[in-house]
């Protein structure tokens, strides 16, 4: 089974790096053949359909959010502290960020122009993090958490969209920096 793995994680790699970079609906099953390595005829195997690998991306993202999150819940008692590195998180992604935008906003943003069952399962992510989000600020007393919450994702999706269109890390940096300050001051 070892190889059946290594196969079905490159096609995953393979696929969240393409899906990323050029589109969910600009990728092939032969583009993700390609660059994983893994022959066309044997991706059919392990995937059916582009819709059945897109599926298995959005699982491993959401998966990746929900570990992220559960680990720094379990690690950092102030919910003041768990917003602030929620915003820092995205520094280490900046230069990516400015390149392809956000992975999970803009699998959200195109996939919600055809109304799939994908778009759903990608937007999932997106409210899971704002449902987070306003569990901090209602821990910090706040009584508008869900709409900081809402601001505050809101802020992250629009400065990944922005640093996109201006290919500007630099950005990034300035707005995570006011992002920062705002939860500081609350």
């Amino acid at each position: 089974m070892p190889r059946t793995s290594n196969k079905v994680e490159r096609l995953m790699e393979a696929a969240k790096e393409l899906i990323h970079q050029q589109g969910y609906n600009q990728t092939t099953l032969a583009d993700i053949a390609q660059k994983s390595g893994v022959p066309l005829g044997n991706v059919y195997y392990y995937f059916k359909t582009k819709d059945e690998i897109a599926a298995a991306v959005i699982e491993e993202y959401r998966q990746a959010v929900l570990k992220v999150l559960s680990d720094v819940d379990a690690n950092e008692p102030d919910p003041r502290q768990r917003l602030l590195w929620f915003i820092k998180r995205m520094s280490g992604h900046k230069d990516e960020v400015a390149t392809h935008g956000c992975p999970v906003g803009s699998l959200c943003q195109e996939l919600n122009k055809d109304a799939t069952s994908l778009a759903k399962r990608a937007d999932d992510i997106i409210k899971f993090e704002v449902k987070w989000a306003a569990d901090q600020f209602k821990l910090m007393g706040r009584k508008d958490a869900m709409d900081l919450a809402v601001q505050l994702i809101a802020t992250l999706q629009g400065v990944s969209l922005l640093a996109n269109a201006m290919k500007s890390s630099g950005l990034i940096g300035k707005q995570l920096a006011r992002l920062q300050e705002w939860i500081e001051e609350m």
